[in-house]
């Protein structure tokens, strides 16, 4: 590796369709070793999106002073930058030992730097989102009888403990893509030669996942790839679509609190709830509507920025709606899973809808491990499946008919 060194990146596009976001980040040689903020900052680009990028991190940096080092919460370094602008989103990478070492504590220390970087970043401007960077842990773990994935699973715990404990912020949850990784792409070096920092796959997943945490967009067909294989990069981005989506993710990330809901009725596109003001996107591209709805006239990706009761914007998921001369039958009630979460046993029942109905599940990756035709279709069909030998994870189970199809995901544990 390269030799471990401050770096400050200062990075900034201008696109006249859509307003700049501003993202800092604070962090250290997990942050830099292979330039997450300039892959996040190239992801953004490749989607069109306008973004300005500044970070600060040196090797063995954490919030709180630690092994010599000043910390965030008292460097002036980071101190000057936080004041610097009125961020959108700042990025905080603790020292992940404080969590991947720790077993139903965080340390008083790092807690009580926390509470003072909160602080300073509200007083500077409170609109500003904090992202939480819930990491990774070593190759092997760090305690007895520990593995890789469990060691990530209690990273990404305790970065959820310490974000409820204190700020109620957002967590961006890359340890989840980081195991679902290890589960799907078991061929792919996450991690660098010293089995503690990532490897540019594990920088190129970390990035793609706070891209999907802040700009609620599935990059899955972007084409940046930062020099990893293009099949591996669509994978990894799918990966950080399914994870930061998922309902349970959403919920314990904090993320949905930040998120307003759109509907979706044919091509009406509404919000709901009662905002002060309005801004459509269609396609990355701001749309003259400032109103709770808007009617698509286009196949295209929506989205809705919002301005909420304390006068901070909040971003709705992008929505995809397809416009045909067909009927819409896009609808919740034309199958269910349950029980979803599972162990991996669940049933499918699909209602009628057609003559013609196939239902097919995919794993994370977009591969198709399990496909049915039904001919003659009719009435209630129940299905009792067995997916415990594929291991858990995020599938989805999709129901095609004639002039629709409809996806659920579903996470077996």
């Amino acid at each position: 590796m390269k030799k471990i060194r401050l770096i400050t990146l200062l990075i900034l596009f201008a696109f006249a369709t859509q307003a700049q976001t501003k993202v800092l980040f604070l962090g250290n040689s997990f942050t830099y070793a292979y330039n997450i903020p300039g892959l996040f900052h190239s992801l953004s680009t490749s989607a069109g999106i306008s973004v300005f990028v500044d970070v600060n991190a040196q090797s063995g940096m954490a919030v709180a002073d630690e092994g010599g080092i000043t910390g965030h919460a008292n460097d002036p370094v980071s101190q000057a930058k936080i004041v610097s602008q009125k961020w959108d989103y700042i990025v905080v990478q603790d020292n992940q030992g404080d969590y991947a070492n720790t077993i139903g504590y965080i340390p008083t220390s790092c807690v009580d730097a926390n509470k003072i970087l909160y602080n300073q970043i509200k007083a500077n401007d409170s609109c500003t989102r904090i992202i939480y960077f819930a990491g990774w842990g070593p190759v092997g773990g760090v305690v007895n009888g520990d593995n890789t994935q469990a060691c990530v699973n209690r990273t990404y715990g305790n970065m959820l403990g310490l974000n409820n404990s204190i700020a109620h912020e957002i967590v961006t949850p890359i340890s989840k893509s980081w195991n679902a990784a290890l589960n799907e792409l078991p061929s792919v070096n996450l991690y660098y030669t010293d089995d503690v920092h990532p490897s540019l796959a594990g920088s190129y997943l970390a990035a793609s996942t706070i891209f999907t945490t802040i700009f609620k967009m599935n990059p899955a067909n972007l084409s940046y790839t930062g020099g990893v294989s293009a099949a591996t990069a669509k994978s990894m981005r799918f990966i950080a679509d399914s994870i930061v989506t998922e309902a349970i993710y959403l919920t314990a990330t904090n993320l949905r609190a930040y998120t307003p809901t759109v509907s979706v009725a044919g091509n009406v596109l509404t919000v709901n709830g009662n905002y002060s003001s309005y801004q459509w996107y269609k396609n990355g591209t701001a749309v003259g509507a400032d109103s709770g709805s808007y009617i698509a006239t286009a196949s295209a990706n929506y989205q809705v920025v919002v301005t909420n009761s304390h006068g901070c914007p909040i971003r709705s998921m992008a929505v995809n709606v397809t416009i045909t001369g067909v009927e819409n039958h896009n609808k919740d009630d034309s199958f269910s899973v349950y029980p979803n979460p599972n162990n991996g046993s669940f049933t499918l029942s699909v209602h009628a809808l057609d003559n013609s109905t196939t239902i097919e599940i995919k794993n994370i990756l977009g591969q198709v491990i399990y496909s049915e035709k039904l001919s003659v279709f009719s009435g209630e069909y129940a299905k009792q499946l067995d997916m415990k030998e594929k291991g858990s994870g995020v599938y989805f189970v999709s129901l095609k008919t004639t002039n629709n199809e409809v996806t659920k995901k579903v996470i077996v544990y």
